[in-house]
């Protein structure tokens, strides 16, 4: 129950502070990120944070899990782009933190890189604009190869060894596991989220058509 309430908090306080920060009007214009990215800030926060609290898969490696918070995050980067996917890695990752203990910056970090690296893809995917095709989908799963690789592979471990002293077999055990299970999630599940919002777009071009 404690939670719940827990995610609930996360939920109202994070929309008001992401409207503060980035939700900032001059006149009739809108500086910043849109309503509707705030919004999904917001609520992608809680949902990621329920992901990776409540959803975590073991892998039999310590303090190291399936997570399918990160096909969450991808699929907010490739709808709203690099700012929302790394605002909501960050966040929801130190909220998952902080219910268990102490944050772990390093990967609290690495997080956020990834979901800022991860929402490129909106600039090629473009699932408002355009049809998504095979070869979206290719690029989009090549970048979050490389981004996993990048954040999981290299930047958490190495961060963990200078930054915690930790020893480097376990670091870079727990690395390459995350690595792993992060490109299956995103290219599984990450995949299916892109392609059912996709269509929810066609649809929608086909009732104004109409």
């Amino acid at each position: 129950m404690g939670s719940w309430i827990v995610a609930e908090n996360i939920y109202s306080s994070e929309l008001q502070f992401f409207e503060r920060m980035f939700f900032m009007k001059s006149g009739k214009r809108t500086k910043g990120l849109s309503v509707e990215a705030v919004v999904a800030t917001g609520v992608g926060i809680a949902i990621v944070f329920l992901l990776k609290r409540f959803l975590p898969i073991p892998t039999g490696v310590p303090n190291t899990t399936i997570d399918l918070g990160e096909a969450f995050i991808a699929f907010l980067g490739s709808v709203f782009g690099p700012a929302v996917g790394a605002l909501v890695a960050f966040f929801a990752h130190l909220f998952n933190d902080l219910s268990w203990g102490d944050p772990w910056w390093t990967w609290i970090v690495a997080d956020a890189i990834f979901g800022f690296f991860i929402g490129f893809s909106q600039r090629f995917l473009k699932l408002k604009t355009t049809p998504l095709t095979k070869k979206k989908l290719f690029q989009f799963n090549l970048l979050q190869v490389i981004a996993n690789v990048i954040c999981w592979g290299i930047i958490a471990p190495l961060g963990d060894i200078l930054v915690y002293s930790q020893p480097a077999g376990k670091v870079f055990l727990q690395g390459i596991t995350a690595t792993v299970t992060d490109i299956l999630s995103v290219g599984i599940v990450g995949t299916l989220l892109i392609s059912a919002y996709a269509k929810t777009q066609t649809q929608k071009k086909r009732l104004t058509k109409d």
